[in-house]
């Protein structure tokens, strides 16, 4: 019996033809496992930002960048009152670390260091309190906070030295403020030591008056009087104030390239901004789109795919059985 080239095999297996083409499933596959073509190498980005969708704001770093010049050539031609700084100097002359005749006052005692001697003092110097007189010292314009702004006390390096630097509109008023505030401080200081030396005085009299003999406790006494009924801090004093001096000021084209430069950091960054904002949703609808489009294709092709194998199957009506001669 001839076989029919087209009836199936005995194994139910079609004969071998060409598997058709199913670009709707690959490009599914693509959609949902395999990551998107890379960009290519000629296509530079900024944190995930193409450079070509950047230079689309151009007009915006333009105009940050304008808008900058604008407001230094207003800061730096416009009208400024001059500044004026004046320093007085106050030496520190520390008592010796063995000295045991001013023990428990706040005169000055040396630290062991020229550095850590003055930068103590400067500290102490520079108090809320003595700032609250000065103001009031100086009178009306002049408030806690103003004279806080307009002075600086710093002490001068590996020196026993300390500057009270004050900045003002006119010279004049720049020593003023330096002078006074440096007088300010000694006098709160003193007001301080001198309740010290009392109590210290009377210690050392109940000292001496129990024992006559005591020519150390005496010769303390003495000394400690000495100090009191003159005055003065011996460890701290006001040695001069310079002339005031104007200060120097940042040149007009310093000013100027910095605004530049500035302003196109910020028209950059602001570009930036404004692409990954568009971008970020947009990506997410996209994808979301995509994914369902993807889907439907998917189907939509495998159920063309079937279809189309379904035709090419040739369909062959039964043959009739042969009859036995």
């Amino acid at each position: 019996m001839t076989t029919n080239p087209s009836r199936p095999n005995p194994s139910g297996s079609h004969p071998s033809r060409p598997t058709p083409s199913r670009p709707g499933l690959r490009a599914s596959a693509a959609v949902n496992g395999t990551p998107p073509a890379p960009r290519p190498p000629g296509d530079p980005a900024v944190g995930g930002v193409p450079l070509r969708d950047l230079l689309r704001w151009w007009p915006l770093v333009v105009l940050t960048t304008l808008a900058a010049l604008l407001a230094s050539a207003v800061m730096a031609w416009g009208p400024q009152d001059p500044a004026y700084r004046a320093t007085t100097r106050m030496p520190v002359t520390p008592l010796a670390q063995s000295d045991e005749t001013f023990v428990g006052t706040g005169l000055v005692r040396d630290a062991g260091d020229a550095d850590r001697t003055s930068s103590t003092v400067a500290r102490l110097l520079d108090s809320d309190r003595v700032a609250a007189a000065t103001a009031q010292a100086l009178g009306a314009p002049w408030t806690p906070a103003s004279v806080r702004a307009a002075v600086d006390v710093k002490p001068v390096d590996e020196t026993n030295l300390i500057e009270v630097t004050a900045r003002a509109d006119q010279p004049g008023q720049a020593v003023r403020v330096a002078e006074t505030f440096a007088q300010t401080a000694l006098d709160d200081r003193w007001r301080t030591i001198s309740a010290e030396l009392d109590r210290r005085i009377a210690f050392a009299r109940q000292n001496t008056d129990a024992d006559p003999n005591a020519g150390e406790e005496s010769r303390r006494l003495q000394l400690l009087t000495f100090v009191r009924e003159n005055g003065v801090d011996p460890t701290l004093s006001i040695d001069s104030t310079g002339p005031a001096v104007r200060v120097g000021e940042v040149p007009a084209g310093v000013i100027t390239v910095m605004a530049a430069a500035g302003g196109m950091f910020l028209g950059v960054l602001a570009a930036y901004g404004i692409e990954r904002h568009r971008r970020r949703p947009r990506s997410e609808d996209e994808g979301a789109d995509g994914d369902a489009g993807a889907n439907g294709d998917a189907d939509g092709n495998a159920d063309g795919d079937v279809a189309a194998a379904a035709r090419e199957v040739p369909l062959h009506a039964p043959e009739p059985l042969s009859r036995k001669p």
